[in-house]
């Protein structure tokens, strides 16, 4: 693609932009602007804190996706893989026991307990750093932003390709709430509400339930059992309070429970390429659990009469997980199966932020802070193997079991500012920077005893081997920006930033801790949000080029590894995003957005493969992992009414071409294009509180890969999948 005349092109036309508002946008009310040319305020303005204050979205100069509430719901995202659903540029990769995220093919694929997300997922501004948590239940929401690029000058914490913002619905003035009930295909099940009551002038409350189930879409002979089933359930308490004038404080209590299989994994011999033959019912080897308790508490007060018309804001709050994830093959002889496999951790989790910021409708605007985020995991895993046990081929000689004993300790600090500039009346200059300080430290061992038939829970004399490790580092982050308010319906921006991963250590206890080094990335962005046609089209485009050194990918060094992160030298991203959204008014509603991406990996970078004997690669010039060159979505929806009431149907499609999952680009290890449609019809009775839908989602019952890893210990690929054709109905009743 000729990315610099196409440049050329949307700047001549002064049409281009980021991706914004979406099809399912927030509604809420525009600020007043100080400005003779400030965006006149529209009905359907989109407020978001991509910048940390509130702000249209279509005069924001940030790469942006926004989903309300609502649209959210009706697209059935209850977590956040269904996300890659409704926005091309997202990619959300399961792993057995765990997920990441992918924003403009830039993920971190160590999920493991050491490592850190390259797309951080924040709820109401509180980090979440285990990717096990990223499944947990979305209910009762306002709103999900997915920030697109580098976003570490005020987000930091990883954040090099993108941060996805979830913010849940707050206690309001008003007396009311709401009940759905969704009945469906795999006898789902789920139940969702809430209550908000005022308790006083100054006193609200706000009080959010979800349960959600449905049985496994995958069935597991040999162990009769059924697989990626749901058993979720939280809940959600929050009261609000305005005790003087200026003063806003918000305190917030959620309870989470999971339980059931979980995700199940297919296994297929090295170097068969996808598909992979019946992706509904295929062999299991041992039955799984999967439980996760969690607590989270959240706190925020602000106050904005300090002089100067400042405001001061403190957030906070506190994560507690216990996770545990147990395979057990005692009794069976399937082999290759694990006799006995348990992953067991325990985060706790801290997050604090000041900040410090001026009116944003004035000339000159700032705002500066400082974040603190620690994190302690206690690492209670082990395995122990099935290779002697009768009936068993004698050559599965990995004969071992292995404990693992550790406290993984995380600790992130950041000094950060922004300050902007309103160089005329419609341009404006923005430059910030932040300095990161972080560490993490493991300490503990891995205990090896050689036997498989030796559980290594029992405390039997082993080898032990010292798993410690140690990482401190620091960088400096900035971006600088240029936006111009061209007219008041189009908005044109650009912005170069810098972005930092820190480095670690890898996770393989049974051996000794090898360091990578941090990940760098400069970015370079421009883009333009407009609307024409007194507003009955949008249309919105950003093209971006990023530039990686260090790029930290994921491999295994030999057939006994777990694998782990290493650097891999440098990487490039070439891209662009558009949306489209065109209302036709008395007839309906046409959305259209696309990401285009180019990723290649720098020239002459070697890395060694895990086979036996292991096997140095090339990789240069090949696709970046979770990087389709072109994803996109579309819908059409039409409102139009009935006897008894209003009707709406919706019809939208995804897209995504063929891309692969590994840094080697091999074909059993691609994911092929695929096409999915999903279909939703949505009935409202005149003057009533009810709300009625059916629905069908993967309309065509497209079989689509959601993950392929290569297991050199059982020289086997396992491959996971997206949900099968589902439908049901819903009913939602307001009050």
């Amino acid at each position: 693609m000729q990315y610099k005349r196409l440049l050329e092109c949307l700047l001549a036309s002064g049409a281009m932009m980021i991706s914004a508002q979406t099809a399912f946008a927030q509604v809420g009310p525009q600020p007043a602007s100080d400005t003779a040319k400030a965006a006149v305020p529209e009905e359907n303005t989109v407020v978001v804190t991509a910048n940390r204050v509130r702000s249209n979205a279509q005069t924001t100069a940030v790469a942006l996706s926004v989903f309300n509430g609502t649209a959210l719901a009706d697209a059935g995202v209850g977590n956040v893989q269904a996300l890659q659903t409704i926005d091309p540029s997202i990619n959300v990769t399961s792993a057995a026991g765990g997920a990441y995220v992918a924003v403009r093919g830039v993920a971190s694929t160590d999920t493991t307990e050491t490592g850190d997300p390259a797309v951080p997922i924040a709820r109401d501004g509180f980090f979440t750093n285990r990717s096990f948590s990223i499944g947990s239940s979305m209910y009762d929401l306002e709103r999900i932003e997915v920030l697109k690029g580098p976003q570490g000058t005020l987000f930091g914490r990883n954040s090099t390709g993108g941060l996805i913002n979830i913010i849940t619905a707050k206690p309001r003035e008003t007396l009311g709430g709401y009940l759905s009930v969704d009945l469906g295909a795999f006898s789902t099940v789920n139940l969702e509400g809430a209550v908000n009551v005022p308790l006083s002038d100054t006193v609200q409350m706000r009080f959010s339930a979800v349960s959600r189930r449905h049985d496994g879409y995958r069935q597991l002979t040999g162990v009769n059992m059924d697989g990626d089933d749901e058993d979720a359930k939280s809940a959600r308490l929050q009261f609000a309070f305005q005790p003087v004038s200026g003063f806003e404080g918000l305190l917030s209590y959620q309870k989470d429970k999971i339980g059931g299989v979980g995700e199940v994994t297919k296994n297929s011999p090295l170097g068969v390429a996808t598909p992979v033959g019946d992706a509904r019912t295929f062999e299991g080897f041992a039955p799984v659990s999967t439980k996760l308790d969690g607590e989270r508490w959240r706190w925020e007060f602000s106050y904005n009469r300090l002089p100067g018309d400042l405001t001061l804001t403190y957030a906070g709050g506190y994560d507690t997980q216990d996770y545990r994830r147990n395979t057990d093959a005692t009794g069976f002889t399937v082999y290759p199966a694990t006799r006995w496999f348990r992953q067991g951790e325990s985060p706790a989790t801290r997050n604090h932020e000041i900040r410090l910021s001026t009116p944003q409708n004035g000339r000159f605007t700032a705002q500066a802070g400082y974040f603190y985020f620690t994190e302690k995991n206690v690492i209670d895993s082990g395995i122990y193997n099935l290779a002697m046990q009768p009936g068993v081929p004698v050559s599965f000689a990995n004969t071992y079991g292995l404990k693992f004993d550790y406290l993984i300790e995380t600790k992130t600090q950041g000094l950060f500012s922004q300050l902007g500039w309103k160089l005329t009346d419609d341009l404006k200059l923005t430059v910030g920077a932040r300095y990161s300080r972080d560490e993490k430290q493991r300490t503990g061992n891995a205990r090896l005893l050689l036997g498989a038939l030796v559980n290594p829970f029992i405390g039997a004399p082993a080898i032990v081997n010292p798993g410690n490790g140690n990482m401190e580092e620091s960088k400096p982050t900035f971006q600088v920006g240029l936006d111009w308010m061209l007219t008041p319906q189009n908005f044109l921006y650009t912005k170069y930033a810098t972005g930092y991963k820190a480095g670690g250590f890898n996770s393989n206890g049974s051996a000794a801790s090898i360091p990578y080094d941090p990940e760098t990335v400069k970015s370079f962005e421009v883009g333009s949000k407009n609307s024409f046609w007194d507003r009955k089209v949008k249309f919105n485009a950003a093209l971006f080029y990023q530039d990686y050194q260090n790029y930290q990918a994921s491999q295994m060094t030999d057939a006994l590894s777990s694998g782990g992160i290493f650097n891999v030298g440098k990487a490039k991203i070439k891209g662009l995003e558009t949306e489209l959204v065109v209302t036709v008014p008395e007839l309906a509603r046409f959305d259209f957005n696309a990401t285009f991406l180019n990723t290649r990996f720098g020239d002459g970078i070697v890395v060694s493969e895990a086979t036996t004997p292991p096997t140095n690669r090339n990789i240069g010039g090949n696709a970046l992992p979770n990087a389709p060159k072109l994803a996109m979505t579309a819908g059409v929806q039409r409102n139009f009414g009935v006897a008894g009431g209003d009707m709406m149907a919706r019809l939208s499609v995804k897209h995504s071409d063929d891309f692969y999952y590994s840094v080697f680009n091999d074909q059993d290890t691609r994911s092929s294009a695929y096409t999915t449609a999903n279909a939703l019809l949505t009935f409202k009775p005149a003057d009533s509180a009810w709300e009625f839908q059916t629905y069908v989602n993967n309309l065509t019952d497209k079989v689509v890969v959601s993950t392929i890893t290569r297991n050199y210990n059982s020289r086997q690929n396992v491959t996971q999948f997206q949900p099968p054709r589902t439908y049901g109905l819903r009913a939602r009743y307001s009050f």
